[in-house]
């Protein structure tokens, strides 16, 4: 392989570092916490800095705030209050930060190095420890690429959506399900609802709620299970590493 193309993938590798610090940056601009309620007041949501809610509050009026009972459907409007409020101060954070400005910087160097001719030394390139990486064949390492290329195409759009799980109140009268980011349904059981005091409804809200945030974490789609078992970090440990000395190529070639 001609220094060229070695040239060429240092600088698309310093193209792609430059990328995810400014991703880095602008997930470091998400605001920590943010609050909302429905449009009645009856239902309060604080969310966290993974965008999941924290805990969940009762009016002490609810019921006059909502008449129709659905204290699901409140806390699922709250919860998109809270998500609205954390967005809007996220866009202006960015906007404040000149993140565009940024990104097309990253792109005009990008096309610059693309169309310049290579001159001087090699570039710098990541300092990622790849020392132990064990040194075989490169048409070894293609072949388990273009099998792993194969894999991710048989895996089906859904397959990648967030898994959902769900957790319940003790009684198992409130239910509440969420993914990794996000919740997407409450349930409470009216009849019941009605007979109980604010202090146990919001106890049975925050019991379902905390249950099912202990189970998130350990929630996987099918399609990330699948990548994972593809060992793709060990993969580009391989392709960098070649990068770095470029003479291992030649003798494993």
């Amino acid at each position: 392989m001609s220094e060229d193309i070695f040239r060429e993938l240092q600088q698309f590798q310093q193209h792609a570092e430059n990328l995810r610090q400014l991703m880095s940056d602008m997930h470091d601009q998400v605001p920590q916490s943010s609050e909302g309620t429905d449009a009645q007041g009856a239902v309060s949501v604080a969310l966290g800095a993974n965008g999941l809610p924290e805990w969940i509050k009762l009016a002490s009026d609810w019921q006059r705030r909502r008449p129709d009972g659905d204290l699901g459907g409140a806390v699922v409007e709250a919860f998109e209050s809270a998500m609205s409020d954390r967005l809007e101060r996220w866009s202006r954070s960015l906007e404040q930060s000149g993140w565009e400005d940024r990104a097309d910087h990253i792109d005009e160097g990008l096309a610059s190095s693309a169309s310049s001719a290579p001159s001087g030394p090699l570039p710098e390139i990541s300092d990622h420890d790849v020392r132990h990486v064990l040194r075989r064949p490169m048409d070894e390492s293609i072949e388990d690429v273009l099998t792993a290329f194969d894999a991710v195409e048989e895996l089906d759009a859904d397959s990648f959506l967030p898994p959902k799980v769900t957790g319940e109140s003790a009684a198992r009268r409130v239910a509440i399900t969420l993914t990794a980011h996000a919740l997407v349904s409450c349930e409470v059981d009216p009849q019941w609802a009605v007979g109980q005091s604010t202090v146990r409804l919001n106890q049975a809200l925050n019991e379902a709620l905390n249950n099912a945030r202990g189970k998130v974490g350990n929630a996987e789609s099918p399609g990330a299970v699948g990548v994972a078992n593809l060992h793709v970090g060990g993969l580009m440990n391989e392709f960098l590493a070649m990068i770095k000395d470029p003479q291992r190529f030649r003798d494993s070639y």
